[in-house]
């Protein structure tokens, strides 16, 4: 009997990453699609998994905001950043070309759900994942299980106290200017020190600015969400010396309440960077295919 297939789509700002595969280990096609415009991009996913054969169920991890709960918004982005994706239905375009289910969830919570089977969220039962890049988004695995609501948590941009180095540095956020997003995000980083974060060493005072401010995230995760342990990825997450500089800030910011370290083995097992890479959204789509199907 052959083995089910299952499809992952990691759906990024800059590129769609697709893959075919039995399960984790047993992956027979991948490919990249950029993304270009909604109906060029879909059409195009839509053709390449038609090519890959039958398929029991699709797993999608789509950028956002996106309706994630059953209902009218299913499937469909809010106001986004990305140009000329503002509205759009991601489901009904693929459907045209597939005959399998369509599992969704934002592509931070199918990263995490991969960080939690196979990366650095594996231990633990509560974590928060965050990718910081050219955003800053939260996923939140509770009692090991997907924390979901009508949308999804938007944690970078909440509003946390500033860094004494910001100055005038008004952040970049066109929503709320200098939240979380706002003040670490690539472009903010770049605006604030003239160069991007893969130009900028270690020893360079924009780790601890940001270290400053992720740290306040993850206090937050901590205290509100009871997350256990807080897990860095992205293209600038996944820096070792991040890691370091938010582990200080959340031991300052705990400070006496000891408890909260105590029982959690204490604050340096509290902050671990992403393990699975770029690959952890792709991974985590697959997931969200396969769990459906169980």
């Amino acid at each position: 009997m052959t083995a089910p297939r299952f499809a992952g789509i990691d759906a990024g700002g800059t590129s769609f990453k697709l893959a075919v595969a039995s399960d984790l280990d047993t992956v027979h096609a991948e490919t990249r699609i950029p993304t270009t415009t909604p109906e060029e991009t879909l059409d195009r996913v839509g053709r390449w998994l038609a090519e890959q054969g039958p398929l029991a169920r699709v797993g999608l991890g789509a950028f956002g905001p996106v309706g994630i709960a059953p209902g009218a918004n299913h499937g469909r982005l809010f106001v986004t950043p990305k140009p000329g994706w503002s509205g759009i239905d991601l489901l009904a375009p693929l459907a045209r070309h597939i005959d399998a289910p369509i599992a969704l969830d934002t592509d931070v919570n199918a990263a995490a759900l991969a960080e939690q089977r196979r990366g650095a969220g594996q231990g633990v039962e509560s974590f928060a994942y965050v990718t910081i890049g050219t955003g800053v988004g939260l996923g939140l695995i509770v009692g090991g299980r997907m924390a979901r609501s009508l949308l999804h948590p938007e944690a970078g941009h909440i509003l946390v106290p500033h860094h004494p180095a910001r100055g005038r540095f008004p952040g970049v956020c066109g929503l709320h200017g200098s939240c979380v997003e706002g003040m670490v995000c690539s472009a903010a980083i770049e605006a604030l020190w003239g160069a991007g974060p893969d130009s900028l060493p270690d020893e360079h005072p924009a780790w601890e600015m940001a270290g400053h401010y992720l740290g306040h995230l993850a206090f937050n995760a901590v205290m509100v969400a009871g997350a256990d342990r807080v897990v860095l990825g992205g293209g600038i997450g996944t820096r070792p010396i991040l890691a370091t500089h938010v582990t200080s800030t959340l031991d300052q910011l705990v400070g006496g309440y000891s408890a909260i370290t105590e029982a959690r083995g204490g604050v340096e097992q509290m902050v671990r960077t992403a393990a699975l890479g770029p690959r952890a959204g792709m991974l985590g789509a697959l997931l969200l295919a396969m769990d459906a199907a169980a």
